[in-house]
């Protein structure tokens, strides 16, 4: 993924659902899609952060929600300075089997001064010329994204997730993470078939899938991933 360091979890799920909380706080606030995967959605549920959802893939709508916490940050300038903004988005949605705009979200980002936190589950091994996802996708510098993180029960057909990003970030999953700090290490054997996956992501360019445009087939592609994954809404 070409980032300064990353941290292995034994449990795919756990991967994201433990990195959203080792964050993002109460009083915190996170802006994420509706069409957000279960993981996520029980992430933001253990954070206990103030959850603003924006419609799928609605950039006009994500902006808007950000003016107005702007317009609130500035009545009060002393909460808004320890107050922390996230947003949550998937590279490769599992409920639409749709792609999200990233170069817009990193528009957002810098002008609104949040982070984003990426999960690319479906996407890592998929998109991008050697699989990275969809950064590589859209050829966004990696250090635009906060977190990445992602789980290898897909593409690398192992078991266990990773979360990627700068050091200093990575670190505080060690002891802040709870799927990470209350878990056991990989078996070996799925250890060494993901990194023998990866190698050949790494050695065979362009064996990723090249995504077509037409309505028909994200349709299709959304049915396969229902049928795959099961409808998840959000939950309570």
């Amino acid at each position: 993924m070409k980032t300064e360091e990353a941290i292995i979890y034994s449990y795919g799920f756990a991967t994201i659902a433990s990195a959203i909380p080792a964050y993002s706080k109460r009083g915190d606030i996170v802006f994420v899609d509706k069409a957000a995967c279960f993981a996520i959605q029980k992430g933001l549920q253990a954070s206990r952060s103030d959850i603003k959802l924006f419609n799928h893939n609605d950039m006009d709508d994500l902006q808007r929600l950000l003016k107005e916490q702007e317009i609130e940050d500035q009545k009060n300038p002393r909460k808004a300075r320890v107050t922390r903004r996230f947003i949550v988005v998937e590279g490769l949605y599992m409920n639409t089997g749709t792609i999200c705009p990233l170069p817009e979200l990193v528009k957002l980002k810098y002008r609104y001064k949040a982070r984003i936190f990426l999960e690319e589950s479906l996407s890592f091994g998929v998109l991008g010329e050697h699989g990275r996802g969809v950064t590589e996708h859209f050829g966004i510098d990696i250090d635009d994204i906060d977190l990445i993180s992602a789980n290898m029960e897909n593409s690398l057909a192992s078991i266990g997730g990773f979360c990627c990003g700068r050091s200093f970030v990575i670190d505080h999953q060690r002891l802040s993470g709870q799927g990470y700090c209350f878990s056991a290490s990989l078996p070996p054997l799925l250890a060494a078939a993901a990194v023998e996956a990866l190698n050949i992501m790494e050695e065979n360019p362009g064996i990723t899938f090249k995504p077509r445009k037409s309505k028909l087939f994200q349709v299709m592609l959304a049915m396969l991933l229902v049928c795959l994954f099961g409808e998840i809404s959000w939950r309570k």
